[in-house]
Parts: structure tokens; sequence; C-alpha cells
């Protein structure tokens, strides 16, 4: 699908086809008609677009070193996406996300899945810069991938301390899960962000853009906020991996608790069982006639157990 954007009253907004007002091309899983109208009308290589279709794409750029944009140039970066783990659970992972520069001064941007960063872009006001577009767009579009990465580092952060209070009542399987998902996200970001970086550093020396000098402060602001998700994400993965030794711990020392009352309680049981098996020879025995015998032996044996109940109690043992 293409959508065929140009600015209105300092908004992005919709046009129903490509005209000379039509700045931004926004294409979302492009079919194969879609990608060779692409290719034919703007001179793209193919791979420019089809390098999105894969999930596993690698952050680069190409192009980027003309003096003048005589060829179409691209930027390829990660952004993050929520998605359902196998177990069911939120999990985020990354997709390729590619901006085009075209020799006619358009921007168009191709994704293989939905992106909430391209929404939350699209309905906020274009900032005020007197960059020309091809430039503001890559600086405007990076700027809400590196912040977008952030946000989602909070609700990770937040899901990870809910995990963490949850561990002093109880340890579940579905707790298992969810640090298993919030490690897969972690190394995913950690992976991308750091591939985003490589990218967005060669942005200081790229000579296509017109006033080099111009575009640097809006470039320093995304490398802060990039670099603040790659320093958080490094800083909560090996958090997440000290609680998920502390679980597995807890899990462990759960374990041998149980395993020490049930040794204790088979010491218990194995009292009665012993007597029992006294009395129960058929051999001449003590109390063998007398008629309360029975009630002597119960009172002996209850009497037994109670008293090793209380020595194994004292010992923390039960």
């Amino acid at each position: 699908m293409i959508n065929y954007l140009k600015i209105e009253n300092g908004q992005f907004t919709p046009s129903t086809s490509d005209t000379e007002d039509t700045i931004w091309l926004a294409v979302e899983k492009p079919t194969e008609e879609e990608i060779n109208q692409l290719v034919t009308t703007y001179k793209l290589p193919k791979d420019y677009i089809t390098g999105v279709l894969d999930d596993d794409e690698n952050s680069r750029f190409e192009g980027l070193h003309q003096n003048t944009l005589e060829q179409p140039a691209l930027m390829l970066v990660q952004y993050p996406h929520a998605t359902v783990s196998p177990s069911g659970y939120t999990q985020l992972d990354t997709f390729p996300f590619a901006v085009i520069l075209t020799t006619n001064g358009k921007v168009i941007t191709v994704i293989n899945n939905s992106a909430d960063f391209l929404k939350k872009a699209l309905a906020n006001p274009i900032p005020d810069s007197k960059l020309p577009v091809q430039e503001m767009l890559i600086l405007y579009l990076s700027w809400h991938i590196s912040t977008c990465y952030n946000r989602f580092l909070k609700e990770l952060i937040t899901e990870t301390n809910k995990l963490e209070g949850e561990l002093k009542v109880s340890t579940e399987n579905s707790q298992l899960y969810q640090i298993m998902d919030i490690q897969k996200s972690l190394v995913y970001f950690e992976s991308a962000i750091n591939s985003n970086l490589e990218v967005l550093n060669m942005l200081y020396n790229a000579k296509i853009f017109s006033n080099p000098r111009a575009h640097l402060p809006h470039l320093h602001d995304i490398l802060v906020e990039t670099k603040q998700a790659a320093t958080t994400t490094k800083i909560q993965l090996k958090l997440v991996d000290k609680i998920s030794d502390t679980f597995s711990a807890i899990v462990s020392n759960n374990l041998n608790n149980v395993m020490k009352i049930l040794t204790s309680l088979t010491i218990v049981l194995t009292i009665p069982t012993i007597i029992g098996g006294i009395f129960g020879m058929n051999v001449k025995l003590p109390f063998a006639n007398r008629e309360d015998a029975f009630f002597w032996i119960f009172i002996v044996t209850t009497g037994t157990c109670i008293f090793v109940i209380r020595r194994l109690k004292k010992r923390n043992l039960l």
C-alpha cells in the first residue's frame, strides 16, 4: 500500500495520487506491482525496497556519500514494535525501516510491518525547520524512532519492577515466561540500537546535506536519545539477568524446603510403622494379654511422634 503525503498548514495530509506537492510516499507491505511501479518511476535499485521485506535486514546506508543527489540514497534503520510471544506475553521485536531519498526531492519510506512511531509522526505537527524537506524528514523520523525505543524501555522497566515485587510473594511458571520475553526484547533492542547508532554517526559526514552545520544540532539530539536507549538497554539487560538468577535460586530454595518437609514427615510416619510392625509379630510380646494393650501402644506411639515433631521443628527441619 502506498500513501501519498503532502504538507498543508504545518501537518502531513494524505493525497490521492503522486503530484508535485507530494513530498512523502509512505509504503507499507508493498506488493510486487507496487515495487515495480516505484522502481520504474523513481529509478530505484530494487533491493532498496525488497531488503525491507526481510525482517532480519541489518541497518545500513547507501548513497549518502554523494556531494549532490544524482542517484537515489538509502538509509535503513530498525524500529521497535510490540508483538505477542509464543508464550502469550508481550514481546518487543525490531524490524527494518527504509528511508529512500529520490533525485527529484521526495522521500519514500518502506516498512513490512505496522509501526507505532509512524502514526505518531503523522499525527504531530511538523517541526518548524529551515532544512530542506528530505533532510528534515530523515531527522524527524529518526527522532521518533529513538524516542520510541525509550518509551518501550520505560514500559519494560515497569514490567520488570512488577515482576520483582511478585517474586517476594510467589514464584510461578508464568513469571519465568515473562522474564524470558523481557530478556528476548532487550537482546533485540541492544543489537538494533547499536546498529542504528552506526548509521546515525555516519550522517555527521553525509555530503548530501546542503548545509551540514544546520542539521548537526538536530542530529546531536537524536544521538543523545539513541545513546540513552543503548545505555538503558545494557543496564536493564544486566538487571533482568540478575533477577532471572534470583528467580532460579528462589525456585531451588523452595524445592529444597519441600524436600526437607517431606523427608521430616517420612521420619515421623515411620515411627508408627516400626512400632506396629514390632507388635504385629506372631511371638510372645509385652502387653499381649492385656485388654487395654492397643490403647497403651497408641499412647506411646502418639507421644513418640509428638516428641520427634517438636525436635524437628526446633531444628527447623519441619
